[in-house]
């Protein structure tokens, strides 16, 4: 006799076929129960529920359909402890939203494909099994808690507010009520920014507001713990009106950052029969779609919420089964000198080979694991099969240049992150010098304390320590200075806005790699994607960058083929140069520079304005400018100094305006070409013009140009 399996399912539909194909499907996971109409399934549900982990139901059925069948089992309690799936060839949206509001958790429709069959059985069943756990466990931690008030708030504690929201509907079955989730964004960054106290009188504030809404409009106010409150509330909108400026326009609340708001998330109460605790965790829910969304304050409950943490859960059991086949590796991406093009170093970066679906980006998963404290069990497979590699790479006798490995926040506040790294490092034997760490800047946003105590433990061990994605907004410069950096990462968004504000962009960057070069920090510039940028950041002095145009991610097979040709490398590694580059504030000081000097230096340049209507008009320029174009300065002080351009040829006047439209889309890079020009006495030259655009004034926009004679 066949053992029995871990699940058993119920299938009710009037036709043989379909159950036949679902059992087929579902054998090899599951027990079948099988049965042919509605009424003998309620029948057998009431006996024998305790042996059931899921109900797969059938929509059309003669006699007792699927809703009446839903209906009983509601009226029964039965879904209290049984996942329901609807089985239909009807694709009706009235009929399937029906269904979901009797209670259906999951819908599939005929005719039926294997594998999305039973991988959403298999995962309505866990998901659902871990919620009752989490239920019990919360009920056994309510029956623990003897608090009826809470000291602080003075609002009904846990079990006690969720027992009258029973009460209460279950006396008055026909009020139209909501349940409404609230909480307070980053509490806990609160508290270290603002001090326990004022969290404290936060959470009082919030507590006196519900409780205000509730004497006024009626209802029930709650304390769940933590920054966690409850409301059951009426639903009429002015008293939703009432509550959201209590809550979001208070004169006390104003005086703390937006970022700390209030938020809530509302689920209507259809049926006051339905579980209290799922009743709160539908609000909750829809409160944790808006947590990391700035721009919103409020949010309703609908089903493809339960479906995006359905669709959740199942992406993170797969994580859990990839990691447990090795199915996460890593790429590498090449640091590289921009002067030569060599790669100085590597980073090491996860990737998810998956059985079935190949690579699957991180930006699928990374946010799953963070948010579900999975990402350190998959950073400490990285960081082994990293170190593993190195190893290989040395046992083969090849020369070594560093690697470096990402440790997030979740890391140091999870693990002993240099102890680990130790370990490993003894374990291979694998020299520190070639395991470089790289923390993120966002990491420095809590608890400080602890992030520092941690770098100093990977600085004393010898680790390289590389601060990776500056300028993402965090840390202030005098951060910077107090902690023990080797190396500045810094993030390219600055080069990427429009031509309206990339001035600003420049200046900002100029500011982080000058004050990086005065604290003596080497830096790498992150995410250069194009010849312009590295051309820009060449000229600033930069040597070090990261970025598609250079390497994209690759498999480590691919990049230990790049390091076999050594041309490819440079082992010297990343350094600060004691050569300093020239800057152009320096031709400035008139003690260093005269003007015969920095004139003869630059050669002939001239200004531009371009007004609106695209007349282009001389507004500047030196000596040498003049006598080539053999044009003579005109006094100090008079309009004439503002000469029209009438020296270019006229078949190229279209060419002309044009090089100033196209630098005005190149700020960085600038713009040049050859064009002929007439000097005053009567002489043709052809001269090369490097145009630059400067700034835009209202209506006119300024231009540099250096012209050679050709």
């Amino acid at each position: 006799m066949q053992e029995n399996k871990k699940y058993t399912a119920l299938i009710v539909d009037d036709s043989a076929m379909n159950r036949e194909i679902l059992k087929e499907i579902l054998e090899d996971e599951l027990d079948i129960v099988e049965i042919d109409n509605g009424s003998d399934a309620c029948e057998y549900m009431i006996n024998h529920s305790s042996e059931l982990n899921i109900v797969i139901l059938d929509l059309v059925m003669p006699g007792m359909n699927g809703f009446e069948v839903l209906k009983f089992m509601k009226y029964k309690h039965l879904q209290d402890t049984l996942p329901v799936i609807m089985i239909s060839a009807d694709s009706d949206g009235t009929n399937i939203e029906k269904a979901f509001d009797l209670g259906v958790i999951d819908f599939l429709s005929r005719p039926f494909s294997e594998r999305i069959v039973t991988r959403r059985v298999m995962s309505t069943i866990r998901l659902f099994k871990r919620q009752k756990e989490l239920v019990d466990e919360l009920d056994r931690q309510y029956k623990a808690d003897d608090i009826r008030i809470d000291d602080l708030t003075g609002l009904d504690y846990k079990q006690t507010f969720l027992n009258k929201v029973y009460t209460h509907l279950r006396g008055n079955p026909n009020d139209n009520l909501l349940m409404i989730a609230v909480d307070i964004d980053h509490f806990k960054l609160f508290n270290n920014y603002y001090g326990w106290e004022e969290g404290d009188k936060y959470l009082k504030l919030i507590a006196r507001y519900m409780k205000e809404f509730t004497q006024r409009y009626g209802g029930l106010a709650g304390y769940l713990g933590g920054d966690d409150f409850a409301l059951l509330a009426p639903k009429k909108r002015p008293e939703l009106l009432a509550f959201a400026n209590m809550v979001w326009n208070s004169d006390e609340l104003s005086g703390f950052e937006v970022g700390f708001a209030p938020k809530v998330g509302i689920y209507e109460i259809k049926d006051t029969t339905e579980a209290v605790g799922s009743i709160y965790d539908h609000a909750k829910i829809a409160l944790e779609s808006i947590k990391d969304d700035y721009t919103k304050r409020i949010s309703w409950y609908d089903h493809s919420m339960f479906q995006n943490v359905r669709d959740e859960f199942e992406l993170l059991v797969d994580i859990k089964r990839g990691a447990a086949a090795n199915e996460f590796i890593f790429f590498v991406q090449p640091k590289v000198n921009m002067f030569t093009g060599k790669i100085v170093g590597g980073e090491a970066l996860v990737r998810w080979e998956h059985k079935d679906k190949g690579l699957v980006s991180p930006g699928v998963f990374i946010p799953i694991l963070e948010k579900n404290g999975f990402i350190s069990q998959i950073d400490k497979m990285v960081w082994e099969a990293a170190v593993q590699w190195l190893k290989k790479r040395q046992d083969e006798g090849y020369r070594a240049i560093p690697l470096s490995i990402n440790v997030s926040r979740a890391d140091i506040f999870t693990m002993d992150v240099s102890g680990f790294l130790k370990g490993l490092l003894e374990k291979y034997d694998v020299p520190v010098e070639l395991l470089e760490v790289e923390i993120t800047e966002s990491s420095f946003v809590e608890e400080e304390d602890k992030i520092h105590h941690e770098l100093r433990k990977l600085r004393d061990a010898g680790f390289t320590l590389l601060m990776d994605d500056f300028g993402s907004g965090y840390s202030s410069l005098n951060t910077l200075k107090e902690l023990d950096i080797d190396i500045l990462k810094i993030d390219m968004k600055f080069l990427r806005m429009d031509v309206t504000n990339i001035d600003k962009g420049v200046s900002i960057l100029e500011s982080v790699v000058n004050m990086a070069r005065s604290l003596h920090l080497p830096t790498i510039v992150e995410g250069v994607e194009t010849e312009s940028q590295v051309e820009y950041l060449t000229k600033m002095g930069c040597t070090y960058a990261q970025g598609f145009h250079f390497y994209r991610p690759m498999p480590v097979i691919e990049y230990e083929r790049l390091l076999s040709e050594e041309e490819n490398v440079d082992y010297n590694g990343i350094f600060v140069s004691n050569l300093e580059p020239v800057h152009v504030r320096e031709f400035l000081d008139e003690n260093l520079f005269s003007d015969v000097l920095v004139n003869n230096i630059l050669g002939p340049v001239a200004f531009f304005e371009v007004e609106a209507d695209g007349t282009v008009r001389l507004i500047r320029m030196n000596e040498q400018y003049s006598k080539l174009i053999g044009r003579n300065f005109e006094p100090d002080g008079q309009e004439s100094v503002e000469i029209m351009i009438d020296r270019v040829r006229p078949r190229e006047h279209d060419t002309f305006h044009d090089l100033f439209q196209a630098a005005y889309h190149a700020p960085l890079t600038g713009v040049k070409d050859v064009l002929d020009f007439t000097r005053d006495d009567g002489q043709e030259i052809a001269l090369q013009i490097r145009l630059f655009f400067l700034r835009k004034r209202p209506d006119v926009r300024v231009y540099y140009a250096s012209v050679v004679k050709i």
